[in-house]
């Protein structure tokens, strides 16, 4: 298991847009349907325009997978429309204590 931190740093007027569009029917329903993932958690900075996804996933691969997914259906376009730097992936491991 591997857990996945996204960064969106959204355009102060993007980011509810990006919220809601992570909340509709092209969003996190068919992140969280996709092979290897195991759950995904949105969190917002209620002092700034970032959003975070804090995601699980059976490995790297599996979410190395889902990304290039995503980008080869529209999402590059979709985060050059909404962020206002590129986005931030870190992988971490548990540590168990």
């Amino acid at each position: 298991m591997i857990i996945a931190i996204a960064t969106f740093r959204c355009q102060e007027d993007k980011k509810q847009d990006w919220i809601d569009w992570l909340a509709g029917e092209d969003g996190l329903v068919k992140t969280r349907a996709y092979e290897g993932c195991q759950a995904v958690e949105t969190l917002s900075s209620p002092d700034s325009s970032t959003v975070l996804l804090y995601e699980t996933w059976d490995s790297v691969e599996h979410h190395q997978a889902y990304v290039g997914w995503r980008l080869d259906n529209g999402l590059g376009e979709l985060l050059e429309e909404m962020l206002e730097s590129p986005l931030e992936v870190e992988y971490f491991d548990l540590t168990g204590v």
